[in-house]
């Protein structure tokens, strides 16, 4: 009985701890950390694919061996679509992260283990204020230092009178995206990065779902001109055949006709007098005309 006792105690015992390590209250392998990130890329997208502001950051963990744990600051309201590691082919692994408080108001702290050098977190936040006219007053906070930083910030379509604070540079992609980019070095714990976003925008779908960008208007351009080529080509023809003309037929003229209708005149050959074709004696001189044949 007491060897029963203990057996149940045990998988009562395990069971807790599994328990705490799902609801991350325990973390379940005690892995060391990173000393700091490098190589860090952050995309802040509003109204990407979603009314919200997409928020990807990905880097690479250093001074520490893999696997190990690595821990975020991520806004309280914020709903997380993944966490996990990426190998060199970019193939991403990964599940849900340990979620808690943090000692910053306002803002939870994630966790996970990586199993490769580079880490990638992305949420949804439902930070944009605004209805036509939209501000964001957004701020990244880091648990490591990170040697360096490239912030994306993308344009949504059909926005205008669009700003960053700061900015210093601007690129357009192969959709057609403009993007507002700011390299940054060093960046410590102590003091978040602070980013304004100010645009106007009526038009409430997000970018994915609005036809815009070059290589969207690139099949449009393309059917324009092979439209217009195909009536110029047409109308060519058409003036072509038009002002082809039948050739008359030719028939042959006899010399007669061809100094027109009227018969030559005839003469005597007596006298000389002008003779009509009716005359059979020349009214003249009396000569016997000869018979026409």
């Amino acid at each position: 009985m007491n060897g029963n006792r203990y057996v149940i105690l045990l998988i009562a015992t395990l069971s807790l701890i599994f328990a705490l390590i799902i609801t991350g209250w325990v973390p379940a392998i005690a892995q060391a950390e990173p000393t700091g990130f490098k190589n860090v890329r952050l995309w802040i997208y509003p109204e990407y694919d979603d009314p919200r502001l997409l928020v990807m950051l990905q880097g690479t963990v250093d001074g520490v061996s893999i696997p190990a744990t690595v821990r975020f600051l991520v806004p309280a309201a914020a709903e997380m679509y993944s966490a996990g590691s990426m190998d060199a082919q970019g193939k991403y692994t990964g599940g849900p992260p340990r979620r808690k408080s943090s000692g910053v108001p306002g803002w939870d702290e994630i966790s996970y283990e990586v199993t490769t050098g580079t880490f990638r977190v992305e949420y949804y936040d439902p930070i944009i204020i605004g209805v036509v006219d939209k501000t964001i007053s957004f701020d990244f906070f880091t648990l490591y230092p990170i040697s360096d930083l490239s912030v994306e910030v993308q344009e949504p379509r059909t926005s205008s009178n669009f700003s960053v604070v700061p900015g210093n540079g601007t690129k357009i992609s192969d959709q057609g995206f403009v993007y507002n980019v700011y390299d940054y070095q060093n960046l410590d714990t102590a003091h978040p990065l602070h980013v304004d976003i100010a645009y106007t925008k009526s038009d409430p779908r997000p970018s994915l779902t609005i036809t815009g960008g070059a290589s969207n208007k690139l099949p449009l351009i393309v059917g324009v001109v092979t439209g217009l080529c195909v009536l110029a080509v047409a109308f060519w023809f058409y003036k072509s055949r038009l002002g082809k003309k039948k050739a008359p037929k030719r028939t042959r003229v006899s010399p007669t006709q061809a100094k027109g209708n009227k018969p030559p005149d005839k003469f005597c050959v007596q006298c000389g007098h002008r003779l009509e074709r009716s005359h059979r004696f020349c009214p003249n001189c009396g000569a016997k005309l000869n018979r026409p044949k």
